[in-house]
């Protein structure tokens, strides 16, 4: 005879099982709240609408991957009767999948080789900077964020941190400061490296990955697709007032100890030697860099000086389209050999280094927002924000102070879409110029005051040389300045757009 057992206790919920929940209930209890308002849209368009604001609940709060909350629609659409699965999936067909992985790879490519840490270290070791930290700190933030045009911020900052972490090293065995004491001088050079490539990919297109969610958008509610120096035009004043602002925020609240710095120089001097000459492989990255530049200009100075009209500048236009440009350069990364018999990049530094999971969050958040479009959602947001009273000159302010906070919360690329589907569309029906509005979200949408903002926080703080408090603090100040001067700068030059 077996003797009876008494069941195991049931276990009580997991505090971490309920938050789960919760996370992952939040979006359907979006949808339905969404489905049932009564708002000036069709069917459709409340479907369209209430997906959108369920997948966005899912990014901000991450009960599951990125690129599987972003294949909603293909559940929802065809269920609800918005629209079939064979048109559904057609909307999911967006060049900024590739353009965001042609671009992250070759920064990569920059940071594979050396290319970066060569260009940093010529710049450290000019005359006369590593003498004086106001020098010094300023070069290395203007390094950081020259290098950032080119390069993602987040890849940016994990480039240069290594460079600034070893000035600080060398400065502390100088002067005796242990390695547990957080200094004014390791803070500068921690937040000065994340600001720095903040401001720095503002100023092109291809700065910040999510900078092509506002292109993409822009394109979708106003059929005018950005060129290279258009960006420019407003992108670079942006950087130059960002980029002072915060090293003068920086200066005025984490000012190094000492001005004079006890070889410095000699140091800086000592490790661009170590490099030596240009090797074969930095001189081939260089190239591909080199022909990426020369392609996304190419359309602008045909146009100059040929004239918009003429047929070969109508016809560079047609073949290079700035969406274009990135998988061009893939085909040449993948196709140069290296030194060492493979290519520049292998198929496998493409898996590791491809940001597959924001990539399929844009995408899906670009399907969603055509098939809002095509329902009458910038219509509909369009007298909504007429009937907020903003005019065209409150505007970018409003929009900067609500996108700048949030992403200290919600991921950038998500922020950039979610933002960019109410307020491009809003800019063009009261009469500000939508590109503009287009790239002052993109410009805005990065954390700085608490290192789970993101990854360029995060990589920063991971340095271990900021406190937290002084991260928050200093951090504070330097996003209200950073969406004010913005705001002011995209105010003054949106007519140049």
């Amino acid at each position: 005879m077996i003797p009876a057992t008494a069941p195991p206790p049931t276990a009580a919920p997991s505090r971490g099982t309920t938050a789960y929940l919760l996370k992952l209930l939040a979006g359907p209890a979006l949808f339905a709240l969404v489905l049932t308002l009564p708002l000036a849209l069709s069917y459709q368009g409340r479907v369209a609408l209430a997906t959108f604001a369920c997948a966005v609940v899912w990014w901000m709060t991450q009960p599951m991957p990125w690129a599987v909350a972003s294949m909603l629609p293909f559940v929802v659409f065809p269920a609800a009767g918005v629209m079939n699965i064979g048109d559904t999936t057609r909307l999911y067909g967006q060049p900024i999948f590739f353009w965001i992985m042609g671009t992250v790879l070759m920064g990569y490519a920059i940071e594979k080789h050396g290319l970066a840490h060569r260009f940093a270290l010529a710049f450290l070791a000019l005359p006369g900077v590593g003498r004086k930290a106001s020098r010094l700190m300023f070069t290395y933030m203007g390094m950081v964020g020259i290098l950032s045009m080119a390069v993602s911020d987040a890849a940016t900052v994990a480039m240069t941190i290594p460079i600034g972490m070893s000035i600080v090293r060398h400065i502390g065995a100088i002067t005796g400061a242990r390695r547990e004491d957080k200094t004014n001088f390791a803070a500068f050079i921690t937040l000065g490296t994340m600001y720095a490539s903040v401001a720095g990919g503002t100023a092109t297109m291809i700065g910040v990955p999510h900078n092509a969610i506002a292109m993409s958008m822009l394109e979708r509610f106003t059929m005018r697709q950005l060129g290279f120096f258009d960006w420019m035009a407003v992108g670079v004043p942006v950087f130059v007032v960002s980029f002072l602002g915060f090293y003068a925020t920086l200066w005025m609240m984490t000012r190094p100890e000492m001005e004079d710095l006890p070889s410095g120089e000699a140091f800086l001097r000592a490790e661009r030697a170590k490099l030596g000459r240009l090797r074969t492989n930095e001189r081939r990255v260089l190239f591909v860099f080199a022909v990426m530049i020369i392609l996304f200009t190419l359309p602008t100075f045909a146009g100059l000086a040929l004239g918009e009209n003429h047929t070969v500048a109508q016809s560079i236009n047609r073949a290079l389209p700035v969406f274009a440009v990135p998988p061009a350069v893939m085909l040449l990364l993948f196709a140069i050999r290296s030194d060492s018999g493979g290519a520049l990049l292998s198929w496998k530094d493409a898996e590791q280094q491809t940001p597959w999971n924001v990539m399929l969050l844009i995408a899906g958040a670009l399907a969603m927002t055509d098939a809002l479009t095509e329902f009458g959602f910038v219509e509909f947001v369009g007298s909504g924000v007429g009937k907020l009273g903003i005019g065209p000159a409150v505007l970018p302010f409003f929009v900067a102070a609500v996108v700048a906070a949030s992403t200290n919360f919600m991921a950038g690329a998500a922020a950039a879409a979610l933002y960019s589907s109410i307020f491009i569309p809003a800019a063009a029906q009261i009469g500000y110029n939508p590109a503009s509005m287009a790239i002052l979200i993109a410009n805005v949408a990065i954390g700085m005051i608490v290192p789970w903002a993101g990854a360029t926080s995060a990589t920063a703080f991971a340095g271990g040389e900021v406190t937290l408090e002084r991260m928050i603090r200093i951090g504070i100040v330097a996003t209200v300045i950073f969406a004010v001067v913005t705001s002011i700068t995209h105010v003054l030059l949106a007519g140049l757009v």
